[in-house]
């Protein structure tokens, strides 16, 4: 049973997509600048060098440059959670210890990726991650892309660390969630990590969502919570109805995470392109300008929700 209150951390959480210059370079500037950006959308958290964050295409020194300018931003408007997992255990436990030493508010990782390892692996490399920071540690099962699927053996394992407080659940299906929070009890805390089933997660016990789109629309995710915990369900569906055809219209360019620095940089916050092998996703787009002016119509249309 973890030790952490997890209440603060029951929120919309926005992925940070990481700004790189023209030359391809992290630009920490625009980084800081993206931190106030979502902040003024209603934002008050995020979660950094994830997948979405394009952490894997980071060197561990781009990495601690990132986490330092978006805490030091974010200081008392914003929790951050910190993705640390690595290829390899000990540069993840580097980057935990890191995130700790920053100021960061809880660190996140996935297991070992690209060489498929056993269950003893993974519990060994993200009991490693928890010992190197007094932190929150928040498991992220995503099977689709790490080739590992969290049993529930390994699960129950988990949950008698105590720095172990919640998991962000990218699996299907759906179900999965409950699963996972009935094991969890009250007190662990659900991520819902599929955005196109966002309502669906919170009703099978999620409290909270981060996702890769969400920095796209983050005013329609933080409409969806609200008007789940209004109980207001039809409205909800509503507005996921809405989010899951531009999600689909998203993921129709070379690539999503490319679709999505270009709809914020539209947006007037300027983030640069994704770095390679992602493919960038040109602003003058005809069909991304008009992705973008149906999104911003959207927002406004879901207000009187």
């Amino acid at each position: 049973m973890s030790k952490y209150n997890v209440n603060k951390f029951k929120q919309i959480t926005v992925a940070l997509n990481t700004p790189f210059d023209q030359k391809g370079n992290v630009d920490l500037e625009a980084a800081r600048k993206v931190v106030d950006y979502f902040c003024n959308k209603g934002i008050k958290q995020m979660y950094v060098c994830g997948s979405t964050g394009e952490g894997f295409l980071l060197d561990t020194e781009e990495r601690m440059a990132v986490t330092e300018a978006v805490v030091s931003q974010a200081a008392g408007r914003m929790n951050i959670i910190v993705h640390v997992g690595c290829p390899d255990t000990r540069h993840s436990a580097l980057l935990a210890e890191h995130a700790c030493k920053t100021g960061a508010d809880a660190i996140s990782a996935v297991p070992c990726v690209y060489y498929r390892m056993g269950e003893e692996s993974v519990y060994a490399h993200w009991t490693a991650i928890t010992e190197a920071a007094d932190l929150p540690f928040f498991i992220y099962n995503i099977p689709q892309l790490t080739g590992f699927q969290l049993s529930m053996g390994l699960f129950n394992r988990m949950l008698k660390n105590e720095r172990v407080a919640g998991l962000k659940c990218s699996s299907d299906p759906v179900k999965d969630i409950m699963k996972f929070k009935t094991a969890g009890g009250k007190d662990f805390l659900i991520f819902n990590g599929s955005d196109s089933q966002f309502i669906a997660g919170r009703l099978m016990g999620a409290e909270g969502g981060i996702g890769g789109t969400y920095g796209a629309m983050p005013e329609l995710y933080l409409k969806m919570d609200e008007l789940i915990k209004r109980e207001e369900w039809k409205k909800a569906h509503q507005v996921q109805e809405q989010v899951n055809q531009f999600v689909s219209r998203l993921s129709s360019f070379p690539s999503m995470y490319g679709a999505v620095k270009s709809i914020i940089s539209l947006d007037g916050c300027k983030i640069g392109n994704p770095r390679l092998p992602f493919l960038p996703v040109s602003l003058d787009d005809p069909e991304l300008i008009l992705l973008y002016h149906d999104i911003r119509n959207a927002i406004e249309e879901t207000k009187i929700l």
